[in-house]
C-alpha cells in the first residue's frame, strides 16, 4: 500500500528529490495529537449502547492505520492537481519547479457539493485516512479535495507564507488561500462544478478547520456551508508533553528494540493492505495483532509516526528562511537532511519557527508554552459558540486530551460537541455507528438498519460530560 502510494506521488505529485527514506508509520499520519487516556464518567447505559468494541483507547487508536481507500470498493479514479499559491518557491535550491501545493481531487461527472478533507500532522493527498473519507463521500456523491497537512514540507514550500507553519491561526489563513485558489482552478480549468463547499477536519487538520470556521465567518470568500472537526487536539502544550515522553522511551527500549517494534508494526499493516474496510471482521483481527505491543510499545510508535515528517519540514523551513546556495549533489542536499534527522516538535518549533514567527506576526508568540496555548482552540472558543455550521466530535478516551480540556470544550459549545466514550484517538471512524454519525452531519447518511442503528444523542456523552 505505501509503495503503491509512493509511486502514484513520484508520478503524479511533486516530491523532494533528495529525502531520506523515512519509516512513517502508514496511515498513522492522521494519529497527529492522539493522546493518553481520559477517566470520564459516562453514564453506564449509554457505555453499553454504544457497542464500539475496544475499551483500550491505544489498541482502539492502532484501528486508524489501515484506514484508506485502497480496502474499499469500488476503486476510485483520483487526480492529482498542484495548485500555484505562493510565488518564488519554485526557485528554491534543490527544490525547484516543487513551489505548487499537491491536493487530490475525486470528481463527480455532474454538479454536486464538494468536501475539502483535511488529516493531521504530516499527512499528504494520496494515501491515508484522507482517501478513505474520500471513498466513503464519493459514494455519497460528493467532490472530494484532499488537502496536505500543513505540517508537511508540501504545504511549507508552497502554501505558508512564514515558511515555517506549526501556528494554526497563521496555517488556517494560508490554508484558506490554498482553499480559494484550489476552487478557482477546479471550476475554471477543469469544470468542476459545485452546488456547496464542506469542510472535514480529523486531529490536527481539525483544529485547523476551526480556526478556518471564524476565518471565513468574517470574510465570506469561500461560504462554506458545514464543519464536521474530528478529535481536534484541545491544549497543544499538553500534547507536546506527552510526544515529548513517548519519544524518550526509544532511550529505555534501546536502538535495536526501538527499530524492530517499528519494523513489527509496519509489517503488520501491510499485510491489511488488501483488505475489505467493510468488514468489522477486519478490524478484529489487526486489533488481535497488536494486542501483544504494551502501552509503552504503542506509545513510542505514535510518537515515532508522528516525528517521521519533521525532517522533511525542517529541511523546507530551513531551506526558504536563509536560502543558502546547495552544492549541485544529492550527498550535500541529504547531509542537511541528516541534520534534522532526530528532531522533536519541541526542537522544531525551538529552533525553526519561534525565531521565525516571531520576525513574522505582528503579535508573536513569546515562548514555546504561550504559543502552543495561543495556537490551542480555547482562544476562539468564543467565536466558535452559536456557529450552527460547526460540529465538534471527540472521543472520551481519546489518548493527547485530558480530561479538564474536554468538559471545557463541552460547557462552552453545548450541542455543538458529540463525545463518544470510546474509540481512543479516531479510531472509531471506521465503526458503523460513527460512520453514519459523519455522513449525517452533511445530510448524505444512508438508512440505518437495526443492525447498524445510527448514534443518537442519548447513546454518547453528548449533553452529560463529565456527569
Amino acid at each position: 500500500m505505501r509503495r503503491n502510494a509512493e509511486r502514484f506521488e513520484r508520478k503524479q505529485g511533486p516530491r523532494l528529490p533528495v529525502l531520506a527514506r523515512r519509516f512513517l508509520f502508514i496511515a498513522w499520519s492522521a494519529v497527529a495529537w492522539s493522546a493518553i487516556a481520559l477517566c470520564l464518567s459516562p453514564s453506564l447505559v449509554q457505555a453499553e449502547e454504544y457497542r464500539y468494541p475496544y475499551r483500550d483507547p491505544y489498541l482502539a487508536t492502532v484501528t486508524t492505520a489501515i484506514l484508506t481507500a485502497d480496502g474499499m470498493t469500488p476503486r476510485l479514479r483520483r487526480e492529482a492537481i498542484h495548485v500555484p499559491v505562493l510565488a518564488g518557491r519554485s526557485h528554491l535550491p534543490a527544490l525547484e519547479g516543487r513551489g505548487n501545493v499537491s491536493i487530490t481531487l475525486y470528481r463527480q461527472d455532474h454538479p454536486a457539493p464538494l468536501l475539502f478533507v483535511l488529516a493531521g500532522i504530516g499527512s499528504n493527498s494520496y494515501f491515508g485516512l484522507g482517501t478513505y473519507f474520500a471513498g466513503l463521500f464519493h459514494q455519497q456523491g460528493f467532490h472530494v479535495v484532499i488537502l496536505p497537512s500543513p505540517i508537511s514540507w508540501n504545504f511549507a514550500l508552497a502554501a505558508s507564507r512564514s515558511g515555517a507553519p506549526g501556528y494554526a491561526p497563521e496555517d488556517a489563513r494560508d490554508l484558506y488561500e490554498a482553499m480559494q485558489n484550489t476552487l478557482g482552478l477546479l471550476r475554471t480549468r477543469y469544470h468542476v462544478a459545485t452546488t456547496r463547499v464542506d469542510f472535514l477536519g480529523a486531529s490536527l487538520g481539525a483544529l485547523d478547520g476551526a480556526y478556518l470556521s471564524v476565518i471565513d465567518t468574517e470574510e465570506r470568500k469561500i461560504g462554506i456551508d458545514r464543519y464536521l472537526l474530528l478529535n481536534p487536539p484541545l491544549d497543544l502544550a499538553y500534547a507536546l508533553d506527552k510526544i515529548d515522553e513517548w519519544t524518550a522511551l526509544q532511550n529505555t527500549f534501546g536502538r535495536d528494540k526501538s527499530k524492530r517494534l517499528v519494523g513489527t508494526a509496519l509489517a503488520i499493516v501491510e499485510s491489511f493492505s488488501k483488505e475489505r474496510l467493510d468488514d468489522p471482521a477486519v478490524f478484529g483481527r489487526l486489533a488481535k495483532e497488536f494486542s501483544s505491543f504494551t502501552t509503552e510499545d504503542i506509545q513510542f510508535l505514535i510518537a515515532a509516526a508522528l516525528q517521521a515528517s519533521l525532517p522533511e519540514l525542517a529541511y523546507v523551513a530551513d531551506g526558504i528562511q536563509d536560502q543558502r546556495p546547495l552544492k549541485p549533489t544529492k550527498d550535500a542536499a541529504r547531509k542537511r537532511l541528516r541534520a534534522w534527522r532526530d528532531m522533536t516538535f519541541k526542537e522544531y518549533a525551538e529552533k525553526i519557527a519561534l525565531r521565525v514567527w516571531t520576525q513574522h506576526l505582528a503579535e508573536p508568540p513569546g515562548d514555546l508554552e504561550s504559543f502552543a496555548k495561543r495556537g490551542s482552540l480555547a482562544p476562539i472558543l468564543d467565536r466558535l459558540r452559536g456557529n450552527a455550521k460547526v460540529h465538534i466530535a471527540h472521543n472520551a478516551d481519546d489518548v493527547l486530551v485530558d480530561r479538564t480540556s474536554i468538559e471545557e470544550l463541552k460547557a462552552a459549545l453545548g450541542d455543538q460537541v458529540t463525545v463518544f466514550p470510546y474509540g481512543g484517538h479516531l479510531g472509531n471512524l471506521w465503526y458503523s455507528e460513527n460512520t453514519e454519525f459523519i455522513l449525517r452531519q452533511f445530510q448524505a447518511a444512508p438508512r440505518t438498519s437495526q443492525s447498524t442503528r445510527a448514534v443518537t444523542s442519548d447513546d454518547v456523552l453528548h449533553a452529560h460530560v463529565g456527569r
